[in-house]
Protein backbone atom coordinates (compact mmCIF):
# COMPACT_ATOMS: atom_id res chain seq x y z
CA UNK A 1 0.00 0.00 0.00
CA UNK A 2 1.51 3.45 -1.01
CA UNK A 3 2.17 6.13 1.74
CA UNK A 4 -0.25 9.04 2.09
CA UNK A 5 3.25 10.64 1.03
CA UNK A 6 3.63 8.94 -2.04
CA UNK A 7 0.01 9.33 -3.39
CA UNK A 8 0.53 13.44 -2.60
CA UNK A 9 3.86 13.26 -4.48
CA UNK A 10 2.23 10.96 -7.25
CA UNK A 11 -0.76 13.12 -7.79
CA UNK A 12 1.26 15.99 -8.00
CA UNK A 13 3.51 14.72 -10.64
CA UNK A 14 0.38 13.68 -12.73
CA UNK A 15 -0.89 17.32 -12.81
CA UNK A 16 2.31 18.82 -13.43
CA UNK A 17 2.61 16.32 -16.23
CA UNK A 18 -1.28 17.45 -17.76
CA UNK A 19 0.11 21.07 -16.71
CA UNK A 20 2.96 20.56 -19.45
CA UNK A 21 1.21 19.13 -21.87
CA UNK A 22 -1.16 22.16 -22.40
CA UNK A 23 1.12 24.33 -23.81
CA UNK A 24 2.33 21.61 -26.43
CA UNK A 25 -1.26 20.97 -27.63
CA UNK A 26 -1.87 24.68 -28.34
CA UNK A 27 1.27 25.58 -30.00
CA UNK A 28 -0.53 24.48 -32.96
CA UNK A 29 -3.63 25.86 -34.99
CA UNK A 30 -5.66 24.42 -38.06
CA UNK A 31 -7.54 25.97 -40.88
CA UNK A 32 -11.14 25.33 -41.89
CA UNK A 33 -13.72 26.50 -44.23
CA UNK A 34 -16.35 25.84 -47.12
CA UNK A 35 -15.95 25.98 -50.94
CA UNK A 36 -18.38 27.50 -53.14
CA UNK A 37 -18.59 27.96 -57.08
CA UNK A 38 -20.01 31.39 -58.50
CA UNK A 39 -23.82 29.58 -58.51
CA UNK A 40 -23.42 28.90 -54.76
CA UNK A 41 -22.84 25.31 -55.15
CA UNK A 42 -20.56 23.11 -53.05
CA UNK A 43 -17.12 22.38 -54.91
CA UNK A 44 -17.29 18.81 -54.39
CA UNK A 45 -13.94 17.05 -54.31
CA UNK A 46 -12.08 20.13 -54.92
CA UNK A 47 -8.67 20.37 -53.20
CA UNK A 48 -7.10 23.34 -50.37
CA UNK A 49 -3.26 23.16 -51.57
CA UNK A 50 -1.34 24.51 -48.53
CA UNK A 51 2.57 26.10 -48.60
CA UNK A 52 4.06 27.29 -45.52
CA UNK A 53 5.81 30.79 -46.85
CA UNK A 54 8.58 30.61 -44.14
CA UNK A 55 9.84 27.21 -44.59
CA UNK A 56 9.35 24.90 -47.86
CA UNK A 57 6.59 22.33 -46.65
CA UNK A 58 3.34 21.81 -48.74
CA UNK A 59 -0.06 19.39 -47.81
CA UNK A 60 -3.23 19.64 -48.95
CA UNK A 61 -6.78 18.54 -47.97
CA UNK A 62 -9.67 17.23 -49.93
CA UNK A 63 -13.33 18.64 -49.72
CA UNK A 64 -16.50 16.93 -48.61
CA UNK A 65 -20.22 16.90 -50.01
CA UNK A 66 -20.48 19.27 -48.24
CA UNK A 67 -18.22 21.73 -50.00
CA UNK A 68 -16.67 22.09 -46.24
CA UNK A 69 -12.14 21.42 -45.80
CA UNK A 70 -10.44 21.43 -42.18
CA UNK A 71 -6.50 20.63 -41.81
CA UNK A 72 -5.25 20.73 -37.60
CA UNK A 73 -1.76 20.41 -36.30
CA UNK A 74 -0.40 23.49 -38.33
CA UNK A 75 2.35 25.26 -36.92
CA UNK A 76 1.74 29.55 -36.83
CA UNK A 77 2.56 30.65 -39.68
CA UNK A 78 2.03 32.59 -43.01
CA UNK A 79 0.31 29.99 -45.30
CA UNK A 80 -0.52 30.43 -49.13
CA UNK A 81 -3.78 28.63 -49.85
CA UNK A 82 -4.72 27.49 -53.15
CA UNK A 83 -8.28 25.77 -54.31
CA UNK A 84 -7.81 23.66 -57.11
CA UNK A 85 -10.16 21.65 -59.16
CA UNK A 86 -10.49 17.58 -59.11
CA UNK A 87 -7.71 17.66 -61.96
CA UNK A 88 -5.42 19.60 -60.24
CA UNK A 89 -6.18 22.41 -62.13
CA UNK A 90 -6.30 26.35 -59.42
CA UNK A 91 -9.32 28.14 -59.18
CA UNK A 92 -8.29 30.51 -57.01
CA UNK A 93 -5.08 31.55 -54.57
CA UNK A 94 -4.99 33.82 -51.20
CA UNK A 95 -2.53 34.28 -47.96
CA UNK A 96 -3.32 33.92 -44.43
CA UNK A 97 -1.63 33.93 -41.28
CA UNK A 98 -2.73 30.82 -39.23
CA UNK A 99 -2.43 31.03 -35.13
CA UNK A 100 -2.61 29.08 -32.84
CA UNK A 101 -5.99 27.40 -30.91
CA UNK A 102 -8.88 26.91 -32.77
CA UNK A 103 -9.20 27.00 -36.81
CA UNK A 104 -8.88 30.01 -38.79
CA UNK A 105 -11.99 30.14 -41.16
CA UNK A 106 -10.99 30.60 -44.69
CA UNK A 107 -13.70 30.20 -47.32
CA UNK A 108 -13.23 30.13 -50.78
CA UNK A 109 -16.60 31.90 -52.11
CA UNK A 110 -16.16 32.47 -55.98
CA UNK A 111 -19.31 34.17 -56.62
CA UNK A 112 -18.26 36.72 -53.85
CA UNK A 113 -14.06 36.91 -55.03
CA UNK A 114 -15.72 37.43 -58.82
CA UNK A 115 -17.83 40.80 -57.27
CA UNK A 116 -14.94 42.26 -55.67
CA UNK A 117 -12.20 41.47 -58.61
CA UNK A 118 -15.24 43.30 -60.51
CA UNK A 119 -15.53 46.43 -58.61
CA UNK A 120 -11.53 46.61 -58.07
CA UNK A 121 -11.81 46.72 -62.36
CA UNK A 122 -14.34 48.97 -62.76
CA UNK A 123 -12.52 51.48 -59.99
CA UNK A 124 -9.15 50.78 -61.35
CA UNK A 125 -8.52 52.78 -65.01
CA UNK A 126 -5.59 51.35 -65.79
CA UNK A 127 -7.05 47.64 -65.61
CA UNK A 128 -10.32 48.62 -67.31
CA UNK A 129 -8.06 50.01 -70.66
CA UNK A 130 -6.30 46.79 -70.27
CA UNK A 131 -9.16 44.32 -70.26
CA UNK A 132 -10.80 46.34 -72.87
CA UNK A 133 -7.28 46.15 -74.99
CA UNK A 134 -7.53 42.13 -74.43
CA UNK A 135 -11.45 41.76 -75.24
CA UNK A 136 -10.31 43.71 -78.11
CA UNK A 137 -7.30 41.57 -79.14
CA UNK A 138 -9.98 38.45 -78.44
CA UNK A 139 -12.30 40.05 -81.13
CA UNK A 140 -9.49 40.43 -83.75
CA UNK A 141 -8.40 36.76 -83.03
CA UNK A 142 -11.59 35.24 -83.48
CA UNK A 143 -11.91 37.08 -87.00
CA UNK A 144 -8.39 36.06 -87.67
CA UNK A 145 -8.81 32.69 -87.47
CA UNK A 146 -12.38 32.32 -88.72
CA UNK A 147 -11.27 34.09 -92.25
CA UNK A 148 -7.85 31.76 -91.86
CA UNK A 149 -9.75 28.71 -91.79
CA UNK A 150 -11.18 29.94 -94.39
CA UNK A 151 -8.31 30.03 -96.04
CA UNK A 152 -7.22 26.40 -95.13
CA UNK A 153 -10.27 24.97 -95.94
CA UNK A 154 -9.84 26.23 -100.12
CA UNK A 155 -6.28 25.17 -99.66
CA UNK A 156 -7.04 21.60 -99.17
CA UNK A 157 -9.53 21.87 -102.12
CA UNK A 158 -6.25 23.27 -104.32
CA UNK A 159 -8.02 26.26 -104.92
CA UNK A 160 -5.39 28.15 -104.68
CA UNK A 161 -5.87 31.12 -105.90
CA UNK A 162 -9.20 31.66 -104.03
CA UNK A 163 -6.99 30.42 -100.86
CA UNK A 164 -3.77 33.24 -101.43
CA UNK A 165 -6.75 35.95 -101.19
CA UNK A 166 -8.45 34.75 -98.18
CA UNK A 167 -4.59 34.89 -96.39
CA UNK A 168 -4.65 38.31 -97.87
CA UNK A 169 -7.58 39.30 -95.85
CA UNK A 170 -6.13 37.34 -92.73
CA UNK A 171 -2.93 38.94 -92.52
CA UNK A 172 -4.13 42.56 -91.52
CA UNK A 173 -5.78 40.92 -88.80
CA UNK A 174 -2.56 38.95 -87.74
CA UNK A 175 0.34 40.19 -85.06
CA UNK A 176 3.66 39.15 -84.64
CA UNK A 177 3.55 35.11 -84.51
CA UNK A 178 0.51 35.00 -86.59
CA UNK A 179 1.25 37.18 -88.38
CA UNK A 180 4.77 35.43 -89.33
CA UNK A 181 2.38 32.06 -89.53
CA UNK A 182 -0.07 33.91 -92.10
CA UNK A 183 3.00 35.59 -94.77
CA UNK A 184 4.62 31.64 -94.67
CA UNK A 185 1.26 30.50 -95.85
CA UNK A 186 0.84 32.76 -98.33
CA UNK A 187 4.00 32.30 -99.90
CA UNK A 188 3.57 28.77 -100.36
CA UNK A 189 -0.26 29.27 -101.47
CA UNK A 190 0.95 31.63 -104.27
CA UNK A 191 3.64 29.04 -105.06
CA UNK A 192 1.21 26.14 -105.70
CA UNK A 193 -1.20 28.75 -107.48
CA UNK A 194 2.06 29.32 -109.70
CA UNK A 195 2.30 25.96 -110.70
CA UNK A 196 -1.50 25.23 -111.34
CA UNK A 197 -2.00 28.57 -113.27
CA UNK A 198 -1.98 28.20 -116.96
CA UNK A 199 -2.14 31.96 -117.99
CA UNK A 200 1.47 32.72 -118.15
CA UNK A 201 1.44 36.30 -117.46
CA UNK A 202 -1.03 35.30 -114.09
CA UNK A 203 2.01 32.75 -113.72
CA UNK A 204 4.47 35.25 -113.10
CA UNK A 205 2.36 37.30 -110.95
CA UNK A 206 1.86 34.52 -108.42
CA UNK A 207 5.95 33.43 -108.58
CA UNK A 208 6.52 36.93 -107.59
CA UNK A 209 4.29 37.58 -104.93
CA UNK A 210 5.50 33.84 -103.73
CA UNK A 211 9.30 35.19 -103.36
CA UNK A 212 7.99 38.20 -101.97
CA UNK A 213 6.82 36.54 -98.51
CA UNK A 214 8.85 33.76 -98.63
CA UNK A 215 11.50 37.16 -98.52
CA UNK A 216 9.48 38.36 -95.49
CA UNK A 217 9.33 34.92 -94.18
CA UNK A 218 12.73 34.17 -93.72
CA UNK A 219 13.40 37.36 -92.74
CA UNK A 220 11.20 36.71 -89.84
CA UNK A 221 12.61 33.49 -89.50
CA UNK A 222 15.68 32.96 -91.15
CA UNK A 223 17.06 30.07 -89.41
CA UNK A 224 13.50 27.87 -90.28
CA UNK A 225 14.70 25.11 -92.90
CA UNK A 226 11.49 24.37 -94.12
CA UNK A 227 11.32 28.14 -95.86
CA UNK A 228 14.18 27.96 -97.69
CA UNK A 229 13.19 23.79 -99.05
CA UNK A 230 10.26 25.41 -100.28
CA UNK A 231 11.55 28.46 -101.30
CA UNK A 232 14.63 26.06 -103.19
CA UNK A 233 11.48 24.20 -104.51
CA UNK A 234 9.64 26.95 -106.31
CA UNK A 235 12.99 28.13 -107.79
CA UNK A 236 13.26 24.88 -109.45
CA UNK A 237 9.87 25.18 -110.68
CA UNK A 238 10.65 28.37 -112.26
CA UNK A 239 13.86 27.00 -113.48
CA UNK A 240 16.36 28.90 -111.81
CA UNK A 241 18.54 25.94 -110.96
CA UNK A 242 21.43 27.94 -108.74
CA UNK A 243 18.83 29.61 -106.78
CA UNK A 244 17.09 26.43 -105.93
CA UNK A 245 20.48 24.12 -105.69
CA UNK A 246 21.66 27.29 -102.59
CA UNK A 247 18.10 27.19 -101.21
CA UNK A 248 18.27 23.47 -100.64
CA UNK A 249 21.57 23.48 -99.10
CA UNK A 250 21.24 25.82 -96.94
CA UNK A 251 18.41 24.01 -95.09
CA UNK A 252 20.48 21.34 -95.11
CA UNK A 253 22.42 23.15 -92.77
CA UNK A 254 20.26 24.26 -90.92
CA UNK A 255 18.25 21.17 -90.05
CA UNK A 256 21.09 18.08 -90.12
CA UNK A 257 18.45 15.80 -88.89
CA UNK A 258 16.21 16.26 -92.30
CA UNK A 259 19.15 17.02 -94.26
CA UNK A 260 18.54 13.63 -96.71
CA UNK A 261 15.23 14.88 -97.52
CA UNK A 262 16.90 18.48 -99.03
CA UNK A 263 19.39 17.26 -100.49
CA UNK A 264 16.82 14.35 -102.14
CA UNK A 265 14.96 17.71 -103.56
CA UNK A 266 18.14 19.30 -104.87
CA UNK A 267 19.20 15.99 -106.48
CA UNK A 268 15.58 15.18 -108.32
CA UNK A 269 15.95 18.94 -109.43
CA UNK A 270 19.59 18.77 -111.40
CA UNK A 271 18.35 15.54 -112.67
CA UNK A 272 15.44 16.83 -114.53
CA UNK A 273 17.98 19.72 -115.61
CA UNK A 274 20.17 16.98 -116.67
CA UNK A 275 23.37 18.68 -114.79
CA UNK A 276 24.15 14.77 -113.76
CA UNK A 277 27.45 15.35 -111.44
CA UNK A 278 25.81 17.88 -109.38
CA UNK A 279 22.36 15.30 -109.00
CA UNK A 280 24.91 12.35 -108.44
CA UNK A 281 26.60 14.43 -105.65
CA UNK A 282 23.42 15.11 -104.04
CA UNK A 283 21.65 12.16 -104.29
CA UNK A 284 24.73 10.17 -102.75
CA UNK A 285 24.53 12.19 -99.72
CA UNK A 286 20.73 11.63 -99.39
CA UNK A 287 21.69 7.83 -99.87
CA UNK A 288 24.39 8.46 -96.97
CA UNK A 289 22.37 10.50 -94.89
CA UNK A 290 18.78 7.71 -95.61
CA UNK A 291 19.92 4.99 -97.06
CA UNK A 292 16.32 3.62 -96.86
CA UNK A 293 14.58 6.29 -98.91
CA UNK A 294 14.34 4.06 -101.91
CA UNK A 295 13.43 7.12 -104.01
CA UNK A 296 16.56 8.60 -103.71
CA UNK A 297 18.85 5.44 -104.82
CA UNK A 298 16.49 5.45 -107.97
CA UNK A 299 17.01 9.20 -109.07
CA UNK A 300 20.93 8.14 -107.98
CA UNK A 301 20.96 5.39 -110.59
CA UNK A 302 19.06 8.00 -113.29
CA UNK A 303 21.96 10.73 -112.65
CA UNK A 304 24.89 7.85 -112.84
CA UNK A 305 22.97 6.62 -115.79
CA UNK A 306 23.50 10.49 -117.54
CA UNK A 307 27.09 9.90 -116.95
CA UNK A 308 27.14 6.82 -118.67
CA UNK A 309 29.92 6.11 -121.80
CA UNK A 310 27.83 4.63 -125.49
CA UNK A 311 29.64 2.54 -127.72
CA UNK A 312 29.38 2.13 -130.84
CA UNK A 313 27.42 -1.02 -131.02
CA UNK A 314 24.96 0.87 -128.82
CA UNK A 315 25.52 -1.28 -125.49
CA UNK A 316 26.00 1.05 -122.87
CA UNK A 317 29.02 0.75 -120.35
CA UNK A 318 27.59 2.54 -116.68
CA UNK A 319 29.87 4.23 -114.13
CA UNK A 320 30.73 2.03 -110.66
CA UNK A 321 27.37 2.11 -108.80
CA UNK A 322 25.00 2.14 -111.40
CA UNK A 323 23.49 -1.41 -111.26
CA UNK A 324 24.04 -1.10 -107.33
CA UNK A 325 21.58 2.19 -107.48
CA UNK A 326 18.69 0.57 -108.93
CA UNK A 327 19.09 -2.94 -107.38
CA UNK A 328 18.87 -1.41 -104.15
CA UNK A 329 15.86 0.26 -104.80
CA UNK A 330 14.21 -2.47 -106.05
CA UNK A 331 15.05 -4.11 -103.11
CA UNK A 332 13.83 -1.33 -100.90
CA UNK A 333 10.75 -0.74 -103.28
CA UNK A 334 9.98 -4.05 -105.65
CA UNK A 335 6.45 -2.39 -105.81
CA UNK A 336 7.21 1.30 -106.27
CA UNK A 337 6.29 4.06 -108.62
CA UNK A 338 9.80 3.25 -110.35
CA UNK A 339 10.04 -0.39 -110.22
CA UNK A 340 9.14 -0.61 -114.07
CA UNK A 341 11.85 1.69 -115.36
CA UNK A 342 14.62 0.84 -112.86
CA UNK A 343 13.93 -2.98 -113.67
CA UNK A 344 14.25 -1.84 -117.54
CA UNK A 345 17.07 0.01 -116.86
CA UNK A 346 19.14 -3.20 -115.41
CA UNK A 347 17.59 -5.72 -117.96
CA UNK A 348 19.41 -3.10 -120.56
CA UNK A 349 23.03 -2.78 -118.19
CA UNK A 350 22.86 -6.30 -117.97
CA UNK A 351 22.44 -7.15 -121.75
CA UNK A 352 19.89 -8.84 -120.90
CA UNK A 353 18.00 -6.54 -123.66
CA UNK A 354 20.31 -6.16 -126.80
CA UNK A 355 19.12 -2.24 -127.76
CA UNK A 356 20.61 0.72 -127.36
CA UNK A 357 19.01 2.29 -124.25
CA UNK A 358 18.43 6.43 -123.92
CA UNK A 359 18.15 8.13 -121.19
CA UNK A 360 14.63 9.02 -120.41
CA UNK A 361 14.14 12.84 -118.94
CA UNK A 362 11.49 11.93 -116.44
CA UNK A 363 10.35 15.11 -114.39
CA UNK A 364 10.22 14.35 -110.66
CA UNK A 365 8.74 17.16 -108.94
CA UNK A 366 10.50 18.06 -105.61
Amino acid sequence: MFSSWTRRLTGAVLVAAAAAAVPLFAQTGGVSGKCTGEDGKPLVGYFVVLERQEIKWTSKVKTNKHGEYIYIGLAPSNYKLTLTNPSGQNVFTLTQHLSIGDPTEVNFDMAKERAIAQKTQEANPEIQKKLEEQAKEQKQYTGLKQVFDQGQALYAQKKYTEAAAMFEQALPLAKEKNAQVVVARLADTYGKAAIAEADRDAKGRDEQKALEYYQKAIEANPNDASLHNNRGSLYAEMGKTAEAQAEFQKAAELDPAAAGTYYYNLGVVLVNKSKMDEAAAALKKCTELDPNNANAWYWYGMALLGKANYQADGTIVPIPGTIEAFQTYLKLDPKGEWAAPAQSSLDTLQNKVPIEYKAAKKKKSS
